[in-house]
């Protein structure tokens, strides 16, 4: 009699258990952990290589949400998080906004991504490598885009050349404080072809590529904020279309540092001067293709729009832009060095 009591009291409680679960699953319907089964073969969406998203966390210790309400699929750990949409090339890595080049798919009702998005955004910051072998960064090439004969956006009797070249400045010196060796492509209003500009920073035995912009909406004051780019990996497209390009290109050897710079310099200016983020962006802008260095191309705010415009002609307002910057630069030194043993000067 005694061993019936127990078996039926271990029957209620696996009863009890179950109906708990059940009760679970159904309040939450919408929001799920997604378990993919291991077996599943990676899909092809036009010949471009996809993963399962799920998977790839799993395997990367981190939680997969996934909310059929709103298509938003929610990558999780402990030291960074990411959320996408399905059908959609906008992201965002702790917060801050960037591009895909092909966009979150679904398939098998899992979230799918491009095995290039995958390994050139999601693994680039979310685990980001040093490079191999690694070295200290010491010398930083600036560009102030435009000059002479090439005035870039012109609003009114200001020309963007001029403050390309202000800001320029204003980053030189708080870099020269920070201990850096700083070389300009031009120091004055002169003209330099594009091809040219990588060539001086290569010269000059530059280890990072730093070219500034301004943007400027015609016939809008609406458009405001900040877009930083880096140069497109080979094989995608770019943010702001082109298609993906077959031939390699000297910044490919380049592209988890050209992302990885262009995050932290973003990141840096979308936190500190609370101007909106645009995004991390992909372009096939020529001083980038032919940087032979980890490189950059800030577009640091709207001169058509009034609460941009007063960062960019006010001095105080663009030292402010400029500490950002370096902020940023310094922040990827830090990690691209850590652990780099430097000989005492």
């Amino acid at each position: 009699m005694t061993v019936l009591r127990l078996l039926s009291l271990k029957l209620r409680y696996q009863l009890v258990a179950l109906t708990i679960l059940l009760l679970a699953t159904n309040a939450s319907p919408n929001v799920n952990a997604v378990r993919p089964p291991p077996s599943s073969p990676n899909p092809r969406i036009n010949g471009i290589p996809y993963q399962y998203l799920d998977s790839w966390a799993r395997q990367r210790g981190m939680e997969c949400i996934s909310n059929s309400r709103n298509s938003e699929v929610t990558l999780r750990a402990r030291w960074g998080n990411a959320s996408l949409s399905i059908d959609s090339r906008n992201a965002t890595i702790n917060g801050i906004n960037l591009w895909l080049s092909y966009g979150i798919r679904a398939q098998n009702n899992r979230p799918i991504i491009a095995e290039r998005d995958l390994r050139h955004v999601l693994d680039a910051l979310l685990f980001p490598r040093k490079p191999n072998p690694p070295r200290p960064i010491r010398t930083i090439a600036i560009d102030p885009g435009h000059g002479g004969k090439d005035p870039g956006f012109v609003l009114g009797n200001r020309a963007e050349k001029t403050y390309n070249l202000l800001l320029a400045q204003e980053v030189r010196e708080l870099l020269l404080v920070a201990g850096f060796k700083v070389v300009f492509t031009r120091y004055d209003d002169r003209f330099i072809e594009l091809e040219q500009r990588p060539q001086l920073a290569r010269r000059a035995g530059a280890d990072l590529f730093l070219s500034l912009h301004h943007n400027c909406a015609v016939n809008s004051t609406e458009a405001k904020g900040v877009e930083t780019y880096c140069a497109t990996p080979l094989g995608t497209p770019s943010t702001n279309g082109g298609g993906p390009r077959e031939k390699a290109e000297p910044s490919n050897k380049f592209d988890d540092q050209n992302i990885q710079l262009a995050y932290e310099i973003h990141k840096s200016l979308v936190r500190s001067l609370e101007m909106n983020d645009r995004g991390v962006r992909r372009a096939g802008f020529e001083v980038l293709r032919k940087a032979s260095m980890p490189g950059v191309l800030v577009e640091a705010g709207f001169m058509s729009n009034p609460e941009d415009a007063k960062k960019v002609f006010d001095r105080k307002s663009r030292q402010q832009l400029a500490r950002a910057i370096v902020d940023g630069i310094q922040s990827y030194k830090r990690g691209m060095e850590r652990g780099l043993v430097t000989p005492r000067r």
